[in-house]
């Protein structure tokens, strides 16, 4: 089990990485569902902080699940429990 949390943090950090990394070409970042509406957007040339606020929390989080996803694979950490 601790092989499966340890490969599936790291990979759920890299591809927030992946999602933070591809804004700054497109300019816009993916905020959750708008309901019918589709997604909300946070778009870089019309809210610049909300862009680099939300910008900033999703590299922090990236950042924190991989490392929780190689230290549960080193075995530094505990992986979470099942029950």
């Amino acid at each position: 089990m601790a092989l499966f949390q340890g490969l599936f943090f790291s990979v759920i950090g890299l591809g927030l990485l992946a999602v933070t990394y591809q804004s700054l070409g497109r300019g816009w970042l993916p905020c959750g569902p708008n309901g019918f509406r589709g997604r909300v957007e946070v778009h870089r040339r019309t809210q610049p902080v909300a862009y680099w606020g939300l910008f900033a929390a999703y590299t922090v989080f990236a950042l924190w699940v991989l490392n929780q996803g190689v230290a549960i694979l080193f075995g530094t950490v505990e992986p979470l429990p099942l029950s």
